[in-house]
């Protein structure tokens, strides 16, 4: 019967394989290829979600809002008595509340007067008021900002909705109001960073994107309290130890100590590679030396060295976690929640895994004998019903509890099911098992990393709009705002209102010490 499932994938791949050289045919010879229509209904089949299952219903019941509407206007509205009986009893009030936006054009015209004197032969000009900042107000800077950061307005769009009320503003102006203090933005979205990163935990994606025309990806660092966007060239171990430190213009930093011997060691580097790398450390006085400087003295002492390109790329990522462990300005995070991508091993003490990525490997399996059928759905019962356990154990953690789901584990997942495509999957998720059950340890982590990937659905909206950046400096500004919008949005702040203050060098309050505060709060509840 395993057989039976192995021909019947292999037919499916040969006839979609098959499909597709028919059209390259038939495009070879100027016709078209087999048109991909969509159908009528959702095929069930291509649906691996776990929404359903992860989440638990809840049984809808409308809110009352009106606790929660702050109210800007009090207007009493008294009854009009003429004309009614005169026995009249007052029997209480009741509120009404109507929500409502103002939204104008406010254009500002200043006479300024000229003077001149004859005996200082001089010219004197009065001056506008101090709340006059340019030919273009700070509101509706702070307005631009938000329509184009926040909201995903296009430019042209923008400049169509500005001029229908009768603002004149041109491209340029309006491309200047936008990347205005772009090195202020720059600087908050790094802090906002540093101050992420000492909560206790840190979820992380990445996502595709383009930059002039080629290919970059942009990674994502989520918490409860912040986000931050970093894009960089590539999404491997060394793009991502970038990103984690701020960006840094004159590369990765890389530093020999007993951290980076014992990744040296886990890449099984021989001993010569270990003295060699030393030596160039000893011979330069320092313990720290920047990659590019690294590479120059490689080049001149170790050319070899460099034609080897993974073990040199296993040396320069040794190096730089010796160096990213060490430092404190980005410290690593304790925790970290992501998907069993390669590139995210290595960089940090404990490393969660996604339990919906992993429902996701179950959920691509389509088996097509019934006793199969039956028996993959009777795993995903206990798959599920041991997850709401998990969520179960967060709320209340408990020792005895936490020997319980150890042993469960071990039970739902050991491969020893009659269809062999689930006893593979059931291998890899057993071997995944430290990762998947870090949570046991660490009750306060989320099972999975979705608040990573809708912060990534961010930028892929803003993708989608913009299509690429051009320039580092715009890469970076963008990269900012996304920043500080979500981390905003996942705080309550009014994004506008926040803009509008940092703009006037009037704001009460700074994102990172905002999320900083949060961070030390959680640690208080928790302790």
């Amino acid at each position: 019967m395993n057989y039976i499932e192995y021909q019947h994938k292999e037919t499916v791949s040969l006839k979609h394989e098959n499909q597709q050289l028919k059209d390259e045919i038939n495009r070879l010879k100027g016709e078209q290829g087999k048109p991909d229509i969509s159908p009528n209904t959702k095929h069930q089949g291509t649906n691996i979600s776990s929404e359903a299952h992860s989440r638990e219903k809840k049984k809808w019941k409308k809110r009352a809002k009106k606790s929660i509407i702050k109210v800007d206007n009090h207007l009493h509205c008294p009854l009009e008595k003429e004309g009614l009986p005169s026995d009249l009893q007052f029997k209480g009030r009741e509120t009404i509340i109507s929500q409502d936006i103002i939204f104008q054009r406010n254009t500002t015209e200043y006479t300024i007067e000229i003077w001149y004197s004859p005996s200082k032969k001089r010219t004197y000009r009065s001056s506008p008021p101090t709340s006059n900042t340019g030919y273009f107000g700070e509101n509706l800077k702070a307005f631009c900002i938000t329509m184009y950061y926040a909201l995903d307005t296009t430019q042209s769009k923008l400049l169509s909705f500005l001029r229908s009320l009768g603002i004149e503003m041109s491209d340029g102006s309006l491309q200047n109001i936008l990347a205005e203090n772009s090195q202020q933005w720059i600087d908050e979205r790094n802090d906002i960073l540093k101050a992420g990163l000492q909560g206790p935990y840190i979820q992380m994606d990445s996502t595709g994107t383009r930059v002039n025309g080629h290919n970059h990806y942009t990674h994502v660092f989520v918490s409860e309290f912040f986000a931050a966007f970093a894009t960089q060239c590539g999404k491997s171990r060394l793009d991502i130890l970038a990103a984690f430190q701020g960006q840094p213009t004159e590369g990765l930093m890389l530093q020999y100590n007993d951290k980076a011997v014992d990744f040296l060691v886990h890449y099984k580097l021989s001993k010569k590679y270990q003295q060699d790398i030393e030596h160039i450390f000893l011979h330069n006085n320092s313990s720290v030396i920047s990659q590019i400087h690294f590479e120059q003295i490689v080049c001149e002492q170790m050319p070899d060295l460099l034609k080897k390109k993974q073990t040199y790329k296993w040396i320069i990522e040794s190096l730089a976690f010796g160096y990213y462990f060490e430092q404190s300005v980005y410290p690593a995070p304790e925790v970290i929640l992501t998907d069993d991508a390669i590139e995210y091993s290595l960089l940090s003490e404990h490393h969660m895994l996604c339990w919906i990525h992993d429902a996701r490997y179950y959920n691509k399996l389509m088996p097509v004998v019934s006793c199969h059928r039956k028996e993959l759905e009777d795993f995903k019962k206990k798959y599920w019903d041991f997850y709401r356990l998990l969520k179960k154990y967060k709320s209340d953690p408990d020792e005895n509890f936490k020997n319980e789901l150890i042993g469960k584990f071990d039970q739902i997942f050991t491969p020893d099911y009659s269809y062999f495509d689930l006893n593979k999957q059931t291998n890899r998720t057993l071997s995944n098992k430290i990762q998947l059950l870090t949570v046991l340890d660490f009750p306060f982590i989320p099972l999975h990393n979705n608040d990573s990937e809708l912060a990534a659905r961010r930028k892929v909206r803003k993708r989608d709009i913009s299509l690429h950046t051009i320039t580092q400096t715009g890469t970076k500004l963008q990269d900012a705002f996304l920043s500080i919008v979500h981390t905003s949005y996942l705080l309550g702040i009014n994004v506008y209102q926040y803009i509008l203050n940092r703009h006037k060098i009037c704001s009460p309050t700074y994102l990172p010490d905002l999320v900083t505060a949060k961070i030390d709060n959680s640690k208080i509840r928790r302790a």
